[in-house]
């Protein structure tokens, strides 16, 4: 159980203790600040869903089940080849026939689908391995740092956010700029690990400011923060040459077939819902029709923006294309 997580009525709950003071657990009158205010911790594991990227999927719920199921099963195989993955779904015809090439006779999807989740995993355990060793630091003294964009938390309680190691891991002042520079996302992307997923208003720190103000949605000066974003440049810029290199998701003798969120929605039967921004075609105003997203060929290219924002975008000066 996470000490965060989605209760059966749809709300977000958490357990915590008695926070600490010092380096014992602190005492009620330690541990309340103020009639509103007090510090506890949390008593079971957290679970951290990184943001802007988007790697294969472990397992996942399979249709007509309830549970997760890994992509080695079977039935993952059958769903594929049996056509199913079609079924209780109407899709535009572009999107359809796109899936349709890429997935073909469905022979191997879920085993391609595996393997690539398997690396990625493999990928994120090596990046921490490795600035553990850096660190000399025991398993239990080794910290992360986390970074939230403007959602804290996902519907199943899962924190959102960008992860590196702890500065505080490294007392060499080079070491330490050299962590700094990259989190485990990024570092995720540039070894072609994951696949970018830039999904609007989670986007801090590619694009900088506040989200939500008007000056950093207006198209001119929206596409003004685009451009001279040296982060959204850089992770674009990495997975460009993750695929250029052929590297991960990316590789020519295997690449990923089909991305994880086209996964996720073939298996829950909902259609795609988040309009998209090519960021390869600056100064454009057009916010795609979500089931268009395939239109844009390179992940790294497309900013997502949830259904329910997309008011805000019209305001304006955004126009929504028709699927």
């Amino acid at each position: 159980m996470k000490a965060l997580r989605l209760s059966a009525q749809g709300f977000k709950i958490g357990d915590g203790l008695f926070g600490t003071h010092g380096k014992r657990t602190g005492t009620v009158r330690e541990i309340v600040h103020d009639g509103d205010t007090l510090n506890i911790r949390l008593n079971k594991d957290l679970a951290v869903r990184y943001l802007g990227i988007d790697s294969a999927e472990v397992s996942f719920t399979l249709p007509g089940t309830s549970t997760f199921v890994h992509l080695t099963d079977s039935r993952w195989d059958e769903f594929f080849a049996s056509g199913a993955w079609r079924n209780g779904i109407e899709l535009h015809p572009g999107l359809l026939l796109d899936l349709d090439v890429r997935i073909g006779n469905g022979a191997g999807v879920a085993a391609n689908h595996a393997r690539h989740a398997k690396r990625a995993q493999l990928a994120l355990e090596q990046i921490i391995r490795t600035d553990l060793g850096i660190s000399g630091k025991t398993n239990e003294e080794f910290a992360f740092f986390m970074a939230f964009a403007h959602e804290f938390l996902d519907g199943t309680g899962r924190l959102l956010c960008y992860l590196n190691s702890s500065l505080e891991n490294f007392s060499n002042p080079e070491t330490r700029k050299a962590i700094a520079r990259t989190s485990y996302n990024e570092r995720q992307l540039a070894s072609g690990a994951a696949l970018p997923y830039f999904i609007w208003p989670n986007i801090q720190p590619f694009l900088a400011g506040k989200p939500f103000s008007r000056e950093n949605i207006e198209p001119e000066s929206f596409w003004r923060q685009v451009q001279r974003s040296s982060k959204l440049r850089q992770a674009r810029e990495s997975v460009a040459s993750a695929r250029a290199n052929g590297m991960g998701v990316f590789d020519p003798a295997d690449p990923l077939r089909v991305a994880p969120f086209e996964l996720r929605f073939l298996s829950r039967k909902t259609r795609p819902d988040r309009f998209v921004i090519d960021l390869a075609r600056p100064g454009n105003t057009q916010l795609l029709a979500p089931e268009r997203y395939y239109t844009i060929p390179h992940p790294e290219n497309r900013l997502f923006i949830p259904a329910e924002y997309t008011p805000i975008f019209r305001m304006y000066g955004w126009t929504e294309t028709a699927a």
